[in-house]
């Protein structure tokens, strides 16, 4: 009586056959898993870029003419495009301050780009003492290119602000040229708002920013009055 079993060639033919299916099974598998690795770096890639030119456009859209002072006293203007150390630097409205702390809702904001990042700078004073240090921000990384260009009317660009020849606090719009390595560069127009002239470069007649930024309390106007008027400190209500 013959024996129940396989044969050596058939024992090789279904082991051919499951080494053909996991090895289809093991490259889809792969394939899949570099496939969603590359949907999700080009993800945080795309919500990283769209994260940064929410924070541009946030800041560009509160910008207001208020110039200030640098460490060394000297004027500044609202908007400053294409000087030496920043791409862009201006004032902004619109701080938060959920804690309410002694200081203005005037910001003094620049962006720049260091070693292919994007980093955003602000400052805690408008105007600036010789030990202001502005805080940095990382916004976005591996950036190619960051232009920022003022834009007149008739749509002509300028990569630098203020113009010498003219008296305007603001050009027309910011126009915005981002590049980054993972995707191609993108160009964004902001208009500005058309604002009042008044403290477009450094002067501090906004009263209450000034005394804001210096931490001052309402009110130590009103006693120092008082003490000037009355010097030995005596008490004149009895």
């Amino acid at each position: 009586m013959r024996a129940k079993g396989f044969t050596l060639l058939e024992v090789l033919v279904a082991i051919s056959i499951f080494a053909i299916i996991g090895l289809g099974a093991n490259t889809m598998l792969r394939t899949v898993i570099d496939t969603q690795s590359r949907v999700k770096t080009d993800s945080d890639a795309f919500s990283d870029l769209s994260r940064a030119l929410a924070m541009i456009e946030r800041d560009l859209s509160h910008v207001v003419a208020r110039g200030v002072r640098d460490e060394y006293g000297e004027p500044l203007s609202a908007l400053m495009i294409g000087e030496d150390l920043y791409a862009i630097e201006f004032t902004r409205a619109g701080w938060n301050n959920p804690a309410r702390h002694p200081r203005s809702e005037l910001q003094r904001v620049a962006y720049k780009v260091e070693d292919e990042i994007l980093y955003r700078y602000f400052w805690q004073v408008l105007d600036r003492a010789e030990d202001s240090e502005p805080q940095k921000q990382l916004l976005l990384r591996d950036v190619q290119g960051f232009r920022v260009n003022a834009m007149d009317l008739e749509g002509e660009t300028d990569d630098s602000w203020p113009p010498l020849d003219a008296n305007a606090v603001f050009p027309t719009a910011i126009e915005i040229s981002l590049e980054s390595v993972s995707s191609a560069e993108i160009r964004r127009v902001y208009g500005l708002t058309d604002l009042p002239a008044g403290g477009g470069r450094g002067d501090s007649d906004n009263d209450k920013d000034s005394e804001e930024d210096r931490g001052s309390v309402p009110g130590e106007d009103e006693k120092k009055d008082d003490n000037d008027l009355n010097p030995g400190g005596i008490d004149v209500g009895r």
